[in-house]
């Protein structure tokens, strides 16, 4: 039987840990904020300060609290230090052969037009434009289960409002993951990525990469210069590979190597990798991974292909945590906030790695969709959704919040005489 008094209080104690390590450095205000923050967005499964407010569980008026954590949002200006502490506390669960996979999202908020800063973005879930905020994110895969831990995210808005757009948030993000991690670790991007501008940055700073190739480029290959749709046309895939899907289904696909050089960056030599009968269209990538042509091509294909984990993480922000219901109107706060629910994403995310501890397996159980966790334990690739759940459930049952972990201490009236202390 689970104990969830046990549980929970278990859980807020490595809540806490984790809380102070982020907010290393900082005032105690400022380390209670993020902690309720943090703990508020998990317990209540959504980014509305009112429902954080009552997940608290604090003896006030449920509006005083609300303001309290509107105003901070908005003061909040430590966010540089708070990312840094956080990529310190979680690059311990990334193993050596973890890959940073980057994406581009979006945040939309058709129905609030007078939220700071808010301009025409495309929604990737319709694919029809709406008024909103764009994200530019990256992921590292943890070291044995391959849960995807948040290690950038930047919220901006449109340039038209005065965002720096999309090249310019790229290069920010890629500057940050240089300054934080190791060259040799690949970098894996979609085609939106597909620039010479980005392309020539990795080569000058050496950094291993794997980039999905638009096929309507250019290339020079075997002394000719040729449309990339016509060399993967004619080029011959001998290598199998079998892979298992989003959907758990296995299917299989053809792999094939060759090399080609760029005329943007001038005479650069790359990889293409070309995967015929994964979709409509053969999957062809760019990478500068040197390794034997046996291995080469396998290796990349599988590498691109858990790029889905940072679809997943962006799925996950906004349907398990509701990141798309917040409340907030000024672009600092919703900037803070979109920080702080990465943070807590990446809190679980670690909490999913020990995916064979007990108080996961707790967790999942609690969670009441699962009949048999083992079975579903080896199945779930990504079990971000089973924890949250499990852990709404233990924290809805405790009757106090966290407000005593900062609680001042009262010291006692009592009489008491030197050197009896101890005793009784």
């Amino acid at each position: 039987m689970i104990n969830y008094n046990t549980l929970g209080n278990n859980l807020k104690v490595d809540l806490l840990k984790f809380s102070k390590k982020v907010s290393k450095s900082f005032n105690k205000p400022s380390q209670k904020f993020v902690f309720d923050m943090l703990f508020g967005i998990i317990a209540a499964k959504s980014c509305k300060l009112t429902e954080i407010g009552r997940s608290l569980k604090e003896p006030i008026a449920i509006k005083k609290t609300v303001e309290r954590l509107g105003r901070n949002l908005s003061d909040f200006s430590q966010t540089e230090m708070l990312m840094s502490n956080y990529l310190s506390a979680v690059k311990p669960s990334l193993g050596s052969d973890t890959m940073l996979l980057i994406d581009q999202g979006d945040v939309t908020k058709s129905c609030s037009p007078k939220m700071e800063a808010i301009g025409s973005v495309k929604d990737a879930s319709t694919g029809e434009f709406a008024d909103g905020y764009w994200t530019m994110g990256a992921v590292a895969l943890s070291d044995k289960t391959q849960q995807p831990i948040p290690v950038y995210e930047s919220l901006y808005p449109c340039q038209k409002q005065g965002g720096l757009g999309f090249k310019a948030e790229t290069k920010k993000c890629l500057q940050n993951l240089r300054e934080n991690f190791d060259s040799s670790i690949p970098r894996v991007l979609d085609r939106g990525f597909d620039s010479g501008e980005i392309i020539t940055e990795f080569i000058e700073n050496d950094e291993k990469f794997i980039l999905r190739v638009n096929q309507n480029r250019v290339a020079v290959h075997n002394g000719k210069k040729s449309k990339i749709d016509d060399i993967v046309r004619g080029l011959v895939c001998e290598n199998e590979l079998v892979f298992t899907g989003k959907s758990g289904k296995k299917a299989k696909c053809k792999i094939g190597i060759t090399q080609v050089v760029l005329q943007n960056p001038k005479n650069t030599k790359l990889n293409l990798i070309v995967c015929k009968e994964f979709g409509e269209k053969p999957l062809v990538l760019y990478t500068n991974i040197a390794e034997t042509l046996e291995s080469i091509a396998v290796r990349v294909v599988k590498a691109y292909l858990m790029r889905w984990r940072i679809e997943e993480y962006y799925a996950f922000k906004k349907q398990g945590l509701q990141f798309e219901h917040f409340r907030v109107r000024g672009l600092n706060a919703i900037k803070n906030l979109d920080l702080l629910v990465t943070i807590a994403i990446g809190f679980i995310g670690v909490l999913s790695e020990k995916a064979e501890s007990k108080m996961v397996l707790e967790l999942v159980t609690i969670s009441k969709r699962i009949q048999k966790v083992s079975k579903f334990m080896k199945k779930s690739k990504v079990i971000f959704y089973a924890v949250l759940e499990g852990i709404t459930q233990v924290f809805a049952t405790l009757r106090c919040g966290i407000a005593h972990y900062f609680a001042p201490i009262v010291p006692h009236n009592q009489l008491s005489f030197p050197g009896f202390e101890k005793m009784g």
